[in-house]
């Protein structure tokens, strides 16, 4: 057997586990939502705003051809299994956040009269579920397939349109609610802490880093969404330490050292937000 041979059995075998995983805790969630008398459901006031655009079922749809391609794109075993227990994590987590706090859909979606963009609807419609909305897997999955795809040598800009495409598809298709996008990003960065990437190469260090600032800046999102959707704007300062978190994250995901002052006057304002 061939070192070819043996990778892109590995690599079947991987994606063949993922799989399985993912059906059977999906299948066994929205088995158990639709059980109950009631489920929930939680929107932001400006989400009413959102378009229903049915072409954006294409980059939509797109999410299962990816989570296919994304294990035979790994460049070696290593990290072939850190993507495999990332995905894992995030299946795993995610079920358990389905079955504790369920929620729906709660937007009723149109009808779309072009026949071909019907037919990804009504796959949706028999098998997709209107429960297992938050975290939205959709989003999850996009992050952790960028950390292998971002990798590649070509194809790592169309790659990156269609992930931002596929994101955004989740609020046009009517298929997820804006809680979800949020809860969908905390839950890839909590698994990439979780699980890091070279633990002991000081090269990766800075990545690290940079994934806890990402982690924060989604904090501050969701917390300035939630306090300006139950106290008032006043709560959309917090899209200010949200910003100072992504831009000092983004530098050391770049690996470029953070002026001291820089960082010392962010520091200060996120004290001060906390004192206010």
């Amino acid at each position: 057997m061939t070192e070819k041979k043996l990778k892109i059995r590995q690599q079947a075998f991987a994606l063949s586990l993922c799989t399985i995983v993912f059906m059977a805790v999906y299948n066994f969630s929205t088995w158990y939502a639709s059980s109950l008398s009631e489920v929930p459901s939680f929107t932001f006031d400006f989400e009413e705003a959102i378009p229903f655009l049915p072409l954006s079922i294409i980059p939509y749809m797109a999410s299962g051809v990816f989570f296919c391609l994304v294990f035979f794109a790994c460049k070696d075993k290593y990290q072939l299994k850190i993507l495999t227990w990332r995905m894992l994590f995030v299946i795993f987590l995610a079920g358990l956040f389905f079955i504790t706090i369920p929620l729906r859909f709660s937007f009723t979606k149109p009808e779309v009269s072009d026949n071909i963009l019907n037919l990804p609807f009504l796959f949706l419609k028999v098998f997709d579920s209107p429960f297992n909305q938050s975290p939205s897997l959709h989003i999850a999955f996009a992050f952790v397939f960028w950390t292998v795809f971002k990798d590649l040598p070509k194809w790592r800009i169309f790659l990156l349109v269609w992930l931002i495409l596929l994101g955004i598809s989740t609020l046009t298709t009517y298929q997820h609610h804006f809680i979800d996008i949020l809860n969908g990003s905390i839950l890839a960065h909590i698994s990439f802490i979780a699980i890091p990437y070279r633990k002991n190469n000081l090269e990766h260090q800075n990545h690290r880093v940079a994934n806890y600032y990402f982690l924060s800046g989604w904090i501050f999102i969701s917390a300035a969404l939630f306090l300006n959707q139950f106290i008032g704007r006043q709560g959309l300062l917090l899209f200010i330490p949200a910003l100072l978190t992504f831009i000092i994250g983004f530098l050391y995901q770049k690996n470029q050292k953070i002026p001291s002052i820089f960082a010392l006057r962010i520091k200060q304002n996120i004290r001060q937000l906390r004192k206010n």
